[in-house]
């Protein structure tokens, strides 16, 4: 009698292993930035809760509120809260202060950005290009480290304006800067 043959050959075996490693070299960083766009959500909701309390105090004070402004100027240069850059996906407890609380804007657990908005009155440029200075303004900020590699993106509102942009850390656009 004669017993057939079973099993896989091993050309059939690294034909399988090669096919398993180029899945994974496709799918590993599409699914790495995936997570990336989607850990941005929380700066890009963040950002129009500022926007909303923003408003709000402007509706209630008649000017904005400098929740971040540096000492004793008001206006643009101020404090991150937190007060480290969170990195490589890390959370950061929120660290409350005078500012934060009068806006009443945090987030809602530890973050992996940090925060600042500032503002300032009239005749004032918070340094951003071709801003007009003939009102009460307000800038907000937020940036992170999202994946440790030491590349900051940074998000940016103004309160002229209903659009974000979105930068790295010098502030280059990336993708087409204004969305």
């Amino acid at each position: 009698m004669r017993f057939a043959k079973q099993g896989f050959t091993l050309i059939e075996l690294m034909i399988v292993v090669v096919i398993i490693g180029i899945l994974a070299a496709v799918s590993i960083p599409s699914f790495s930035n995936y997570l990336n766009r989607s850990k941005t959500a929380e700066a890009v909701t963040f950002l129009g809760e500022i926007r909303q309390r923003q408003e709000a105090y402007r509706a209630e004070f008649g000017q904005y509120c400098s929740a971040s402004a540096a000492p004793g100027t008001g206006i643009s240069g101020g404090a991150w809260n937190p007060s480290a850059l969170p990195a490589g996906g890390n959370r950061i407890s929120w660290g409350t202060t005078a500012g934060w609380d009068q806006l009443g804007a945090a987030p809602d657990g530890p973050s992996l950005f940090q925060y600042r908005t500032t503002a300032g009155p009239p005749g004032t440029n918070p340094g951003v290009p071709s801003f007009p200075t003939s009102d009460f303004w307000f800038v907000a900020h937020a940036q992170g480290d999202l994946d440790g590699d030491g590349q900051t993106v940074v998000f940016e509102i103004v309160s002229p304006s209903n659009r974000l942009f979105i930068g790295n850390g010098s502030m280059a656009p990336l993708l087409s800067g204004w969305e």
